[in-house]
């Protein structure tokens, strides 16, 4: 009997223990789960918006995250097609495989790309297509972020995150079948080695498709890897490692065939039939053929091969209960060789399509560098605090090549059906110049609690930045020409300062100021004719909220802001002389406000949608017409759309059946500065239906099922087109 009764005891102390532990337990993974899964992760701790390791709902910044879970739901194959699925997003892969990405009024090289918090350079120099299985997330920082990643980054920054090593084994192996002879695979597997004292992670993807248009193959690998090691509860030390090639067979884009041209700068002028100058005209009835959907008019020897790789190594240290080290060395590399024809257009009078621009493009590069910080968290005169000393250092050594002189870059003009775009000039690479580019940075962060309820959040940084440029020839000179070597060098201080007022224990509001700095051009391409010039600055100040609702059923962030980009290189007359001059006294500016909101209605339910309104315009900015100059004063920048929303609705049955997907609008956009070439309005649909087995999930997911034709990314007299209506089946197990 007694031991009866002592089994009995034992048995609900047993379980009441166990019971405690289930329900602590079950509270955590649905936190875990909703933060994977769905797009407003307000609780995690995004190391794009701050060092400091706040929360999300902590940070005075707009900070959307897009997890590996979410984009496997979602069937988003690329990080592109991730970053799309933020608020206030454009996004799209351009010619050579280069995406291309706009925000909150500014685009192009105002958004900077980073792998894993490393910029390899301005986002038309290095920047490739990623398969969205080799990341852990994406993480996409609105508006100025010098503070985080140095000089660029006006628009926003956007953070390819890889997955680390886990001390649980976990395993997954994703492949999917699709139109135009598509496929992608993904394998993963990681856990611990060694007890526990090593954990590991490696990951490998391939995708291929031969793309809806004429020769228009893409062959993407990736593999990436990582090993951490413990050796005692307080270091960590963990070395990551990424390598990306890609074979791209290149679409430029159809050529906008008119009737006619209407000079928009002379009041009541006739149409004439000539080609398109793209600063003063207007085309009458501008179109795609749809004979020429499908037509590529690229040069038949056309190629973009490019090798990038990331290598990084962390340690992580906790000094003492207040005191954390870190410090991450790194190198990343870039090989690319391209040879494209990239420029046809239509011509009106011959009705013919011109060719232009035949391209070679060699880039060698190599960036090293170091960032260090140590972080405090403890009490500083009775208040809460954390701190956060840093220092990096950076060096980028870039060679560039081209086509070298002699060789034809105009080719013969072809028909617009059926051309026969023959082969390319032969030529090789001609090695034109050498920039080296050095960064020392500092910069320090802290939180402090001001008040109950009141946290002052902020940062400051400062860069040294030294470019030296080496001529090697000049390509247009036979035989090659030596210069002389070109110095520069800037001192930006940038920062971020913030108010986060704590509502309740789910809803915070915020107000915050940040700044960004960045050159008249890249880097890579300053030369001695701007020698003279300042960096161009750029100011946000956004103030916002961030809650969850009806007991965290209901997530929702709400951001206003206004941006102003000063100090733009400009073109004016003298007054003096009428010579035409360049100053910097452009300025562009946006305002705006982004919403978004996820929301459990029902059980099995789940409503995500955002939206984002943009007012986007350049306050003083002039054009170089050749003969005189232009202003575009009140006209709204390239490629930058008014509204932009998404919704995401999905069903999960009983049996798991989950039915999902939604619509996707961006509005109309305007191709160039002079607002007389449209980029219609699109609304696409994506639908689909999964079915879990055992540790399996298959998926069967329609695209642009409304068969919409439009441009990602917005195109004068050529337009790229995105895919039409497909579909695609993918399976996926884990174990």
């Amino acid at each position: 009997m007694s031991r009866s009764l002592s089994f009995l005891s034992f048995l609900a102390t047993t379980t009441t223990v166990a019971f405690a532990q289930v329900v602590t337990l079950d509270q955590v993974d649905v936190v875990s789960e909703k933060e994977k899964a769905f797009s407003l992760p307000l609780d995690a701790s995004p190391a794009t918006g701050s060092r400091l390791g706040l929360a999300n709902r902590e940070l005075p910044a707009s900070i959307s995250i897009i997890t590996q879970e979410m984009m496997q739901f979602r069937g988003l194959r690329t990080a592109v097609e991730a970053v799309e699925a933020s608020v206030g997003m454009t996004g799209g892969t351009q010619f050579g495989s280069i995406p291309n990405y706009s925000t909150r009024g500014f685009g192009g090289n105002n958004v900077t790309i980073l792998r894993d918090g490393i910029r390899q350079n301005t986002a038309s120099q290095s920047s490739r297509t990623v398969d969205s299985f080799l990341l852990d997330r994406v993480e996409v920082l609105k508006g100025p972020s010098s503070l985080m990643f140095g000089e660029g980054a006006v628009g926003g920054a956007i953070n390819y995150v890889s997955k680390s090593p886990d001390r649980t084994f976990r395993g997954e192996v994703s492949t999917s079948i699709g139109p135009w002879d598509s496929y992608r695979v993904g394998v993963g597997v990681g856990g611990p080695l060694a007890g526990k004292a090593l954990a590991y992670r490696a990951d490998v993807s391939l995708n291929s498709t031969g793309g809806y248009q004429d020769r228009n193959q893409q062959d993407y690998f990736g593999f990436s890897g990582a090993l951490s090691w413990r050796p005692t509860s307080r270091l960590t030390l963990t070395a990551y490692t990424t390598w990306l090639e890609d074979s791209v067979e290149s679409y430029y884009g159809n050529p906008v065939v008119y009737d006619a041209v209407v000079n928009t700068t002379i009041a009541n002028a006739q149409p004439e039939v000539r080609s398109f100058i793209n600063a003063t005209d207007r085309m009458i009835n501008p179109r795609v053929e749809p004979a020429s959907r499908r037509t590529n008019y690229n040069i038949l020897d056309n190629y973009a091969d490019t090798e990038n790789s990331f290598h990084r190594l962390r340690a992580e240290w906790a000094v003492s209960p207040t005191l954390d080290l870190r410090s991450e060395s790194y190198v990343a590399t870039q090989l690319l060789k391209w040879r494209n024809l990239e420029t046809n257009l239509w011509n009106p009078v011959t009705r013919l399509v011109a060719r232009s621009s035949f391209l070679h493009i060699y880039r060698d590069d190599v960036l090293v560098g170091n960032r260090t910080d140590l972080t405090f968290k403890g009490d500083v005169l009775g208040r809460r605090t954390r701190a956060l000393i840093g220092g990096s250092f950076e060096r980028n050594d870039q060679v560039r090549g081209g086509t070298p002189g002699g060789v034809p870059t105009t080719l013969s003009s072809v028909s617009l059906l059926n051309p026969d775009v023959g082969f390319g000039p032969a030529a090789r690479f001609q090695k034109t110049s050498r920039i080296v580019v050095e960064t020392h940075a500092f910069f320090a962060e802290a939180t402090m609690d001001a008040a109950p309820g009141v946290k002052f959040v902020g940062g400051l940084r400062y860069d040294h930045i030294a470019l030296q440029r080496d001529t090697l020839a000049n390509p247009t000179v036979t035989p090659a020409t030596v210069f002389s070597t070109f110095k520069k060098g800037y001192r930006p201080w940038t920062g971020r300062l913030g108010l986060v007022y704590e509502v309740n224990r789910t809803l915070n509001a915020y107000a915050s100021v940040s700044t960004a700095a960045e050159p008249v051009s890249q880097l890579v391409g300053l030369n001695s004719t701007q020698a003279d010039f300042a960096l161009q600055k750029g100011r946000q100040i956004e103030i916002g909220m961030k809650g969850s609702l009806v007991d965290g059923k209901v997530d929702f962030t709400l951001a206003l802001f206004d941006i102003e980009k000063k100090d733009l290189l400009t073109s004016t007359l003298d007054p003096n002389t009428g010579v035409r001059i360049s100053q910097q006294i452009g300025a562009q500016t946006s305002q705006g406000v982004e919403v978004a909101a996820g929301l459990s209605p029902a059980e099995g339910w789940r409503l995500e949608a955002n939206v984002a309104y943009t007012d986007a315009a350049f306050e003083d900015f002039n054009e170089n017409l050749g003969t005189g100059v232009i202003s575009r004063k009140g006209k709204r920048p390239s490629n930058v759309p008014e509204w932009v929303a998404n919704v995401f609705v999905s069903k999960r049955f009983a049996n798991g059946l989950t039915l999902s997907g939604g619509p996707r609008h961006v509005s109309d956009r305007f191709s160039n500065t002079n607002n007389s070439v449209v980029a219609e309005a699109y609304t696409t649909v994506d639908l689909s239906v999964s079915y879990p087995w055992k540790r399996w999930s298959f998926t069967l997911r329609g695209r642009n099922l409304l068969d919409e034709e439009y441009e990602p990314v917005a195109g004068t007299t050529m337009r790229r087109l995105a895919d039409p209506i497909s579909a695609e089946f993918s399976a996926r197990v884990q174990f």
